[in-house]
């Protein structure tokens, strides 16, 4: 999984250049069947309700992975910054450029009301901090 985190912060990296800070850029590996990741972004750039936000999150992530590397995650979600979830995270965590965390899956899985085995943390800040 560390390969694939340093893809990925590539990417966090790419977006920030092209387009402004993200607040929150994580993983959530939730119990599932098939074991997958779900990618949890969020910025005041990037519209929830909008195919082309997605589209252009889903399309630097395809940039960087490989087939074998894709086929580890089911989804993309896409979370304004007012959500309950981002000030949550927000809360647990910094982490700024370069940076990334392993969260307890315990703690999120109390929070969010279903089981989260694991959760990276790749990017947290609030848009007031500076890089």
């Amino acid at each position: 999984m560390k390969q694939v985190i340093e893809k990925l912060k590539a990417v966090i990296s790419v977006l920030e250049k092209e387009h402004e800070r993200l607040l929150i850029f994580a993983l959530f590996l939730r119990e599932e069947p098939f074991e997958k990741w779900d990618i949890v972004v969020s910025s005041a750039w990037l519209n929830s309700k909008e195919l082309g936000s997605y589209k252009l999150v889903t399309s630097k992530v395809q940039e960087v992975l490989s087939e074998s590397e894709l086929a580890q995650f089911s989804r993309i979600v896409l979370l304004d910054p007012e959500d309950p979830v981002v000030s949550f995270l927000l809360e647990l965590e910094t982490i700024k450029n370069g940076g990334y965390k392993e969260l307890p899956g315990d703690v999120l899985s109390d929070k969010f009301g279903f089981t989260i085995k694991r959760a990276y943390l790749l990017r947290s800040q609030r848009n007031d901090e500076h890089p």
